[in-house]
């Protein structure tokens, strides 16, 4: 049996993954210079460049995965149970309204994206919090929220193409 991984998730999780990184690099800068003068990185020489790019996006591609996936299984349950989102859990009723309205796929796939978003800038708001990077929690508050609206329109246009077709 042959598993295909589509291009689409490979380069969602990557970029997620990336900006995750890049973000943590901005709210710890300090941590991101010491790692890169640690013993450990001189001690690579010149060789190991490859294996260490392969690392690096090895490891952007499965922290965008677990941003993804914590959006999936934390996100999504506590927005459908506070009601801050529309939604329809009726899979069949998805399935046969996404063969009479193709564009169902594309507003899955938005909603997945904007769900990634938000825990994604959730989490860099958080850390900045902490940090007490007053200018990055506003910055990342605006993208958060920025992300839960395209969310809720998203959801809300797929659960109107349920109900009325």
């Amino acid at each position: 049996m042959e598993v295909k991984v589509p291009f689409y998730n490979i380069l969602n999780m990557f970029l997620t993954g990336l900006v995750f990184i890049g973000g943590c690099l901005i709210i710890f800068p300090d941590t991101a210079v010491a790692l890169f003068n640690s013993d450990i990185i001189e001690n690579l020489g010149a060789g190991p460049e490859i294996v260490v790019t392969i690392c690096t996006f090895a490891v952007a591609y499965e922290v965008g995965l677990i941003i993804n996936r914590t959006g999936s299984v934390v996100l999504e349950p506590l927005l459908k149970r506070t009601k801050l989102i529309p939604f329809n859990d009726n899979y069949t009723l998805f399935n046969q309204k996404k063969k009479e309205y193709p564009i169902m796929n594309t507003l899955s796939r938005e909603y997945a994206l904007s769900r990634t978003g938000v825990v994604l800038f959730l989490s860099l708001l958080i850390l900045s919090a902490v940090e007490g990077k007053c200018s990055l929690v506003a910055i990342c508050a605006v993208i958060t929220g920025i992300y839960f609206l395209s969310c809720r329109k998203h959801a809300g246009k797929i659960v109107e193409l349920m109900q009325n077709g």
